[in-house]
């Protein structure tokens, strides 16, 4: 009986082994300061500081401006709840009302990086080299994907969320209340991260019960509130198998080589040779991870390439439009933040394998090699910010909108009309709430 009892811990011990406890609290800051200057001081970043966009104006901050906060916690958009952007939403109307839009773009920026640095203490217990880790941690900052839909605004952080909740639950050594905490804060926010319980099962076999616990029971209220809560759907258009297959190809192992921007030009001019390249760069050091990988390696490498492929198939089906099939213009533009915690798993995936170096030479230079190109790839990543003019919004800036609504209001108008981003986009207040 104590035999039986002890074989699933055993088995849970080696699939989420612990990291060696590291604090390095010097090199913490420092990453995070670097990461929130790096997503606010970009092109696209710096726009985003004066630019407000879609869900963070129309949703979050015109309940935040108009309606009491316990109501705004609980009330769910789109058919679940938004715990975290409604309560950044609750701290930034606090603000003057001119500093909406660079609230909104900090606080995401902040988030965003405490997602990165979760990633690289968690990586521990399941990367050697430092360097990988710091790399994997610093694709969640420098992601060549989502560059314009999803930089910088809280409506679109629960991708990240996500990919943050999954490493939380595997860090071990992470302290308990802030972890916890995040894990509800980011399950009451998200309405995917209930595909991460099973990977909460498995932890809940372990000691420090409290952050699966805490997983559990935010999952749950967030699953009861989306049964009963309506959500409109994007279209009734019938979902392709086809193109579901071209476009989750496309969206994840090309996406995370390229961009999303740069598939518009690569793929057009040479076709699914694009995406046969793409498989064959991203699967061989997933294949060197399943086959080199220790036993919590090759679950890493499984669970994550499962939660890659799972994630981007569930967001195209249950959202399918014909704007989203391939021979789209944009090809892969529309919907650029299906990408996020898809290609994310997918470099988690890559990294087991990139890190498994076995004594034979030929094998580690093909680990080193892969390493290379990851290396270059996050740094041609970083240039691409730099460089790449889409992402950078130029509709009306957030300061002259509340200045044209203040002046509908001195015309005698009893609502403001506020534009924001992106196009078309807007929420009216009454200009009492204006002054």
């Amino acid at each position: 009986m104590t035999a039986t009892k002890i074989r699933p811990q055993a088995l849970a011990e080696s699939v989420v082994p612990e990291s060696n406890g590291e604090r390095a609290v010097t090199g913490y800051v420092l990453g995070f300061l670097g990461s929130v200057a790096f997503l606010l001081l970009i092109p696209a970043g710096w726009a985003r500081l004066d630019h407000l966009w879609a869900e963070d104006g129309a949703r979050f901050a015109v309940d935040a401006i108009r309606f009491p906060a316990w109501q705004n916690v609980v009330d769910p958009y789109g058919g679940y709840l938004h715990l975290l952007p409604r309560l950044v939403a609750e701290v930034v109307a606090l603000l003057p009302l001119e500093w909406t839009a660079a609230g909104f773009a900090v606080a995401a920026a902040v988030l965003r990086a405490v997602v990165a640095l979760v990633t690289f203490a968690a990586s521990g217990a399941y990367l050697r080299s430092t360097g990988l880790r710091f790399v994997l941690a610093s694709l969640v900052v420098v992601l060549p994907a989502g560059n314009s839909e999803t930089l910088n605004n809280m409506a679109n952080l629960h991708w990240f969320l996500l990919y943050g909740v999954f490493w939380a639950l595997l860090w071990r050594t992470g302290p308990r209340v802030p972890v916890a905490l995040s894990v509800v804060l980011a399950a009451l926010s998200s309405p995917l991260v209930f595909l991460l319980a099973p990977v909460a099962l498995v932890r809940l076999f372990l000691p420090r019960k409290e952050v699966p616990i805490a997983f559990f029971g935010a999952v749950l209220t967030q699953g009861l509130v989306m049964l009963f809560a309506e959500r409109t759907p994007y279209s009734q258009d019938a979902v392709d198998p086809v193109q579901v297959v071209l476009a989750s190809l496309l969206r994840v192992p090309v996406v995370a080589l390229t961009g999303s921007e740069r598939v518009t030009a690569f793929y057009p001019a040479h076709g699914n040779l694009v995406v046969l390249g793409a498989v064959l760069v991203t699967g061989l050091p997933v294949v060197l991870g399943l086959w080199w990988g220790d036993r919590a390696g090759r679950a890493l490498a499984a669970v994550a390439t499962g939660y890659s492929a799972l994630v981007i198939l569930l967001c195209l089906v249950l959202n399918w439009s014909a704007v989203l099939q391939v021979q789209q213009p944009g090809v892969v533009i529309s919907g650029q933040r299906y990408s996020i915690a898809p290609v994310l798993f997918l470099f988690t995936a890559m990294a087991v394998g990139l890190d498994a170096a076995p004594a034979v030479a030929w094998r580690r230079f093909t680990v080193r090699a892969g390493q290379w190109v990851v290396g270059i790839l996050l740094v041609s990543s970083v240039i691409g910010y730099f460089q790449e003019p889409g992402p950078v919004l130029r509709g009306v800036p957030w300061d002259v909108s509340v200045e044209q609504g203040r002046a509908q209001c001195a015309s005698g108008a009893a609502d403001a009309r506020l534009e924001h981003e992106p196009a078309n986009w807007f929420f009216v207040v009454p200009c009492g709430q204006l002054e």
